[in-house]
């Protein structure tokens, strides 16, 4: 009797990438191991080599990715068909939240490594520029400024816990704070 070989899944450089991305954000950048993708993905680090020369090359595609998906994509859908600017600022401080783990996780790897740090700042500077824009297409004073400090704001409310005993505010109280006079 022939015994029936175990098929494993044939996986793609998108499903590696994604597999590097979920572990990114449950462990961190160290935590990006080929041995342990491949035995999540159910194959053989011969599959990571088929997709990859090395270790180095999967970051750097996930770079890739989350770069074009926090300015091209995360900001779509921010923007979307709204041309109200408030709408737009309400979209990315809420999408920020959802983003918040990878955001965090990419923060933490910039601290250590050039590459990602330039995808940080990269991804920063094209946020900036939007945040800018809005604030400047409703008039308000010192627009460069006030987005500099709304970015640090929505990113140091994840990096950084609220204390207990400090008034919360809701997202549309903050962000009517940061447009006020």
């Amino acid at each position: 009797m022939e015994t029936a070989k175990r098929a494993r899944p044939r996986v793609s450089r998108r499903d590696w990438v994604e597999a590097a991305y979920q572990e990114l954000v449950r462990s961190g950048e160290p935590g990006i191991g080929i041995n342990a993708l491949a035995a999540r993905l159910g194959v053989t680090k011969g599959s990571f080599y088929w997709h990859f020369r090395d270790r180095s090359e999967l970051l750097r595609a996930l770079l890739d990715r989350w770069a074009h998906e926090r300015t091209d994509e995360v900001l779509g859908l921010a923007f979307g068909t709204t041309p109200d600017p408030r709408e737009r600022l309400r979209r990315i401080q809420a999408l920020g939240a959802e983003v918040a783990s990878l955001d965090r996780a990419m923060r933490l790897w910039a601290q250590h490594d050039p590459d990602a740090a330039e995808a940080v700042r990269h991804a920063d500077r094209a946020m900036l520029g939007h945040i800018t824009a809005c604030l400047t297409d409703l008039a308000v004073p010192d627009a460069p400024l006030r987005a500099l400090l709304m970015l640090r704001a929505w990113v140091g409310g994840y990096l950084i816990p609220t204390p207990e005993d400090t008034p919360s505010a809701t997202p549309d109280e903050l962000l009517d704070f940061f447009l006020g006079p």
